[in-house]
């Protein structure tokens, strides 16, 4: 029994890492090239620039000069949006409340399974787990579970609870939604009764751990951290496949199109993507276009003048 316990661990971490890179690579190749939003101030133009929303583009002549990009400022500005939420806190305070919380607990349990794997990695190497660093690491992980468990929970019922109260989610409010944050719930209710129902939790999950590196499948001694690993196996593989995604795809669909003004002088790639696009074929009926017969490509409508007099 505990060896399909450990083999559906495997399964979880596995296919949580080949549906999220198939999920990338799907968004990569069949996404179009988008349309810029305009929106400014964009971080990568530098600190400078940014402080009143310039662009390179207000430079003479700035196609024909190189372009300095900031990457260090994209950086800084997605770790502002990533750890504190910095948009949702800015445009609508009483949303940030309850999802902050929620994304917390994650950020905390996702950091305090980073710290377990190095425990563990120090453990195989041949560092004793009763020393004393190892001890301090075990108290800070416990106090991790603990907190991250509770914001995970209180975040989801107060997330579903506004979805269910506020007149404008309420209506974009589908079932998807819902089961979101109930798997979620559920997972953060697991984790306070392993934390609560057992001397050390991270005794457990660093015995967890150490077995799936060694694959040595012993029993766990706990129902409740059994249970807790179970419902983390499911939110694991429920979120590649659910517009929870968005913890992968967040650059992709965001970050990337938000700020994306690279002109097409000093890309190859959209050069070649806008090639492309212009040999679609046509099927709109409309006087501006003067198609809709289908047998002209959108280069064709893009050089011909549908007033020109006809010959």
């Amino acid at each position: 029994m505990y060896t399909l316990f450990y083999l559906l661990g495997y399964l979880a971490i596995f296919g949580f890492i080949a549906l999220a890179i198939c999920k990338i690579a799907k968004f990569v190749k069949s996404s179009p090239l988008h349309i810029r939003w305009e929106l400014y101030p964009v971080p990568h133009e530098g600190p400078a620039r940014a402080s009143y929303g310039g662009s390179y583009m207000e430079e003479t002549n700035w196609w024909t000069k190189p372009r300095h990009v900031d990457h260090l400022e994209d950086i800084k500005a997605m770790l502002m949006e990533i750890l504190f939420l910095e948009a949702t806190y800015k445009h609508n305070q009483p949303l940030w409340i309850r999802t902050y919380p929620f994304h917390l607990g994650m950020y905390m349990l996702m950091g305090g399974t980073i710290i377990l794997v190095f425990s563990v990695f120090l453990q195989v190497c041949g560092i004793s787990p009763e020393c004393g660093f190892m001890i301090f690491v075990g108290n800070v992980i416990n106090a991790i579970v603990m907190f991250g468990g509770f914001c995970i929970l209180g975040g989801a019922i107060s997330l579903c609870l506004r979805r269910r109260n506020d007149p404008g989610l309420k209506r974009y409010t589908a079932f998807e939604q819902k089961s979101n944050l109930a798997s979620f719930a559920i997972f953060g209710l697991f984790t306070l009764c392993a934390w609560t129902f057992n001397p050390s939790y991270y005794e457990l999950a660093r015995n967890f751990i150490y077995n799936l590196f060694t694959f040595n499948f012993e029993p766990l001694g706990s129902t409740w951290f059994v249970l807790n690993m179970l419902a983390g196996y499911c939110v694991l593989i429920y979120i590649p496949i659910t517009n929870m995604g968005h913890l992968i795809m967040k650059y992709f669909m965001y970050h990337d199109i938000r700020w994306g003004d690279q002109a097409t002088v000093y890309s190859k790639k959209n050069q070649g993507l806008i090639e492309e696009n212009l040999q679609f074929k046509e099927n709109w009926d409309a006087p501006h276009i003067a198609g809709g017969t289908g047998d002209k490509t959108w280069l064709d409508v893009a050089t011909t003048n549908p007033d020109a007099p006809k010959e």
